[in-house]
C-alpha cells in the first residue's frame, strides 16, 4: 500500500515540476525575444500567460518595441 502511495506522489511531483519548467522556459524565451507587448507567438506562451496572470491591457506596443533594454526605462 505505503508504494502505491509513493507512486502516485512521484507522479503528481513529476507534473508539477514539469509544468512549472514549461512556462520557466517559455517565460525566458518571451524575455529574450521582446514579444510580452504583442500577442503571444504560440500556444505555450499563451497557457504560461494565463498560469501567471499576465494580461496586456494598457501596454504601449510601439514604446516597448522601442525600448532593447529595462536600462533605458530608467532614468
Amino acid at each position: 500500500m505505503a508504494s502505491v502511495v509513493i507512486a502516485i506522489a512521484l507522479f503528481l511531483g513529476g507534473i508539477t515540476v514539469g509544468v512549472i519548467a514549461v512556462v520557466a522556459v517559455s517565460v525566458r524565451r518571451e524575455d529574450r525575444a521582446f514579444s510580452i507587448a504583442g500577442d503571444a507567438p504560440d500556444r505555450i506562451s499563451r497557457s504560461a500567460r494565463r498560469l501567471n496572470g499576465l494580461g496586456r491591457r494598457g501596454l504601449d506596443t510601439e514604446f516597448l518595441q522601442q525600448v532593447q533594454t529595462v536600462g533605458e526605462l530608467v532614468h
